[in-house]
Order: C-alpha cells, then sequence, then structure tokens
C-alpha cells in the first residue's frame, strides 16, 4: 500500500528538488520533470502547490530573501548597543551569509540566469529588497533621533547602504575570509560616511 504523502511535506521536496537540480551543472533550462523525478513527486502534486515552474522559481526567491530578511530584522529588533554597533550587525549578518555553504548555495540558485527569467522576477526581488531594507531604516531613524547619523535620510539611504552590500558581496570569493572581512570593513566605512556617523566602539 502506498505511503501518503504530507502535502506540506511535497511542496518542501519540490523546493529542495529544485535547489538541488539549480545547483548542479546543467545544459539549458532545466525540465519540470527532472525536477519532479528529483523530488518523487507527480505532476498533480505540484499543481497543488504552484501554478508554473515560474510560481516555483520565485517561491524560491522568496524563501531566501525572507531567511535574510528574518536574519537583519532581529538586529534591529533586539537593539544591541548604540545605532552605530546595530549598523556594524546588520551589515555583518548580510556578509555572513556568504561564509554558510548551504545558504551560498541557495542565493546562488535564486541569482541563476534561469530563476532570474521567471515572470515575476523583479517585481518579487524587488519587494524582497524593501523587505530586507525595513530593518535597516528602523537602526538609521534610530542614529537620526539620538544624534549619531546626523546626515542620514533613512529612506533614501537605507536602500544605498543594501546596494553596496549587495555589490560587494557578488564581488567576493566565499573562501576567502580576509578579504571578505576586508570588504564589510569597507562597506561599514562607506554606511557609517553616508549618515555622518562614526565607527561603533
Amino acid at each position: 500500500m502506498p505511503k501518503c504523502s504530507e502535502p506540506d511535506g511535497d511542496r518542501r521536496r519540490i523546493i529542495d528538488a529544485a535547489y538541488r537540480c539549480l545547483s548542479e551543472p546543467h545544459a539549458g533550462p532545466i525540465p519540470m520533470s527532472a525536477i519532479l523525478r528529483e523530488a518523487e513527486v507527480s505532476t498533480r502534486a505540484f499543481y497543488r502547490h504552484f501554478n508554473s515552474k515560474d510560481d516555483l522559481f520565485l517561491a524560491l526567491l522568496r524563501e531566501e530573501c525572507d531567511a535574510v530578511a528574518r536574519r537583519v530584522d532581529c538586529i534591529a529588533e533586539e537593539a544591541v548597543g548604540t545605532p552605530a554597533d546595530q549598523l556594524a550587525a546588520w551589515i555583518g549578518e548580510m556578509f555572513d551569509v556568504l561564509v554558510d555553504p548551504r545558504q551560498r548555495m541557495q542565493l546562488t540558485v535564486v541569482d541563476s540566469d534561469e530563476v532570474r527569467m521567471a515572470k515575476g522576477y523583479r517585481k518579487t526581488r524587488e519587494g524582497a529588497h524593501a523587505t530586507r531594507e525595513r530593518s535597516l531604516v528602523v537602526i538609521l531613524d534610530r542614529g537620526l533621533a539620538d544624534g549619531s547619523f546626523p546626515s542620514t535620510v533613512p529612506e533614501f539611504d537605507a536602500p544605498a547602504i543594501s546596494a553596496v552590500v549587495s555589490r560587494m558581496m557578488a564581488a567576493q570569493a566565499p573562501d576567502d575570509l580576509q578579504r571578505l572581512k576586508r570588504a564589510q570593513s569597507r562597506v561599514l566605512d562607506f554606511a557609517l560616511r553616508a549618515v555622518g556617523g562614526v565607527p561603533p566602539g
């Protein structure tokens, strides 16, 4: 007698299979059949959770972006130290994503050409950036309120700082920890200069 799958379990298996298929070397687009074979689920099970392959790929993107947003949201919520400490922690948390091999693989997948071609990718990505930046806005607002970031306009500075973080992260070799730390330090220096702050004590 076949074992019935839990619906949420099927969804998880499909997502995990998509990550595995997209992270392995392949020529051309990954066929949906390959993902379903890897997940060991039927086409019917797939369509219970996703409308299309594009919908699946956008789910991968949302999942990764939400995971990063949760990590940086914690920094704003916990509010440990000064706003400069929190800004340093926010930037540090973003760079830490590169050090974790699993997260690095997943971020590479959601930044792949195949996922980028999914209908709705740009809009989903922009929404994810705004979600990630909300915690940075909170931190910059705190610095504005206590005078430690006198030059900041949080709604403008948060996207600019976030964009610099993304560009610097994309240019790094994750195995070179010394270079990664130097890049992180340069981003923090840039961010502090932009908001009129001083390095954390």
